[in-house]
């Protein structure tokens, strides 16, 4: 399904999408849409202005940025603070650079390395069992649900390279740095506990790994399984090929409708 269609199924069951909180979209209509796409993961953290459930602080860090006028293309400190931020995630030495889509993210990954590497929260390194200590370039989606795709590449210092990321403005860059502290925070606070809760449910539909959610069915049905779905007041990846993720926090009776309304292939 694609991305215009999935949004209209949305708004056509539930109206305009209000306010969202947490792992939470409250509708025009009154429902409340349990999210399970989150914005392929770049709202993992939830939606919202803090740390936690919620979301991620670096709303309110962009907001305090953007009253000091940084918002230019000038150079700031703040590129070296996503160097760090970086760096503190991935435990090495490392360069980032911000792309504003994929295609150019891994135009550049390739040119330094023949298998670049992304990092998956909770899941680490992913390709191959790569460790910290193989990669050259990692992939990273940072933990910043904002409408326009941002893309950053971590470069090891001691790779030579021969581009120079997409010019952001200092808020911008503030705001992806704190985003990826509030992912370091949250990480060892999120634990496979907190997410087998909902298996009794998902493991009908879905294989789960860590907070991801794979789907069983064929990929000829899944559309029909994504409009099941928000029939039962939940949303989950429009895409068969990018995974949903269990809404940590969330009460277990958001699964109510769709385990009393079981889908059938």
């Amino acid at each position: 399904m694609i991305t215009e269609e999935y949004y209209s199924e949305i708004s056509n069951r539930f109206g305009n999408i209000k306010r969202a909180r947490g792992t939470f979209l409250y509708t025009e209509k009154g429902v409340r849409v349990t999210d399970l796409y989150l914005e392929q993961g770049r709202a993992v953290l939830g939606w919202g202005n803090d740390n936690g459930t919620n979301g991620t602080s670096g709303f309110l860090k962009f907001k305090n940025i953007i009253n000091r006028g940084l918002t230019g293309s000038f150079n700031t400190d703040f590129s070296k603070q996503l160097d760090r931020a970086v760096s503190d995630l991935l435990n090495a030495n490392c360069k980032a650079f911000v792309f504003s889509t994929e295609e150019n993210l891994d135009k550049a990954a390739f040119s330094i390395s023949k298998k670049p590497v992304a990092f998956v929260p909770w899941m680490g390194l992913v390709c191959g069992g790569a460790k910290v200590e193989d990669f050259e370039c990692v992939k990273i989606i940072p933990p910043l649900p904002w409408t326009q795709n941002i893309y950053v590449l971590a470069v090891r210092d001691d790779i030579t390279t021969l581009f120079f990321g997409e010019r952001h403005n200092g808020a911008v860059c503030a705001a992806i740095a704190r985003s990826i502290y509030d992912l370091i925070a949250a990480i060892p606070q999120r634990k496979e506990k907190h997410w087998f809760l909902y298996d009794t449910v998902l493991k009908n539909y879905f294989t789960r790994k860590g907070p991801y959610l794979y789907p069983k069915m064929k990929e000829e049905r899944y559309d029909d399984f994504v409009r099941h779905c928000l029939d039962c007041n939940i949303a989950i990846s429009p895409d068969y090929n990018i995974t949903s993720i269990v809404p940590f926090g969330a009460d277990k009776g958001v699964f109510t409708l769709l385990k009393n309304n079981p889908w059938q292939e």
